[in-house]
């Protein structure tokens, strides 16, 4: 593992893979729609396709408020969260010119109700336990 950086778990929460056709979507009106790569009861990682250019080559700056949660007969909505990472995706071969971003968020003051429907989404939404990294001695 040369090159690798070693860092230390910092999560609270056990990540899980997703299955296969879970998405997150900010709103509102965002337009950031896209596959759940890992998810917790902290919070959660998605790819999405990078919309955010209008037609004039502006930046289009829209409020993002809430995350909502969807697979095969599941949904969770309006989960409020605050972004911690938000990066475009580079490593990945392209064969178009639309650029793939990956953001990871976490979930904030979530009320007793969202916490139970999260906890719902997570036993029927994940496929395994993501594996931390190695803990740095």
């Amino acid at each position: 593992m040369v090159g690798r950086k070693r860092t230390v778990e910092r999560r609270k929460n056990k990540r899980y893979k997703a299955v296969e056709g879970a998405y997150a979507a900010i709103s509102p009106k965002s337009r950031k729609l896209g596959q759940i790569i890992d998810i917790s009861m902290g919070g959660l990682c998605f790819k999405y396709i990078d919309t955010s250019k209008t037609d004039d080559g502006q930046d289009e700056q829209l409020p993002e408020e809430t995350v909502f949660l969807s697979s095969m007969g599941y949904y969770v909505g309006d989960l409020p969260f605050k972004t911690i990472d938000d990066y475009e995706v580079t490593n990945t071969p392209s064969f178009s010119s639309m650029k793939v971003r990956k953001r990871h968020v976490q979930f904030t003051d979530l009320s007793f109700k969202q916490l139970f429907d999260l906890d719902y989404y997570l036993r029927n939404n994940v496929a395994e336990q993501v594996e931390p990294p190695p803990q740095q001695h």
